[in-house]
């Protein structure tokens, strides 16, 4: 049994980066996808991979925004 505990918080950092960036990067390129077949409207695939670099950069300055709102909070 070990005595203690390393924890990595960088790479749970780089982790978390990761996992928030390609979730709202997928799930708005999908959203967009469904909605663009469903109207049989044509993007091409520069146009897919735009929003889905954009949507994941929105989605790290938002949840940055949170995290800066919590830790604030607790002072």
């Amino acid at each position: 049994m070990l005595s203690s505990a390393n924890i990595d918080f960088s790479g749970i950092l780089i982790d978390l980066i990761m996992i928030v960036f390609f979730g709202f990067g997928t799930i708005y390129t999908l959203t967009v996808g469904i909605v663009h077949f469903v109207k049989k409207k044509t993007r091409t695939v520069g146009y897919y991979f735009l929003s889905f670099f954009l949507s994941g950069l929105i989605g790290l300055l938002i949840a940055g925004l949170l995290a800066f709102l919590w830790a604030m909070s607790l002072s």
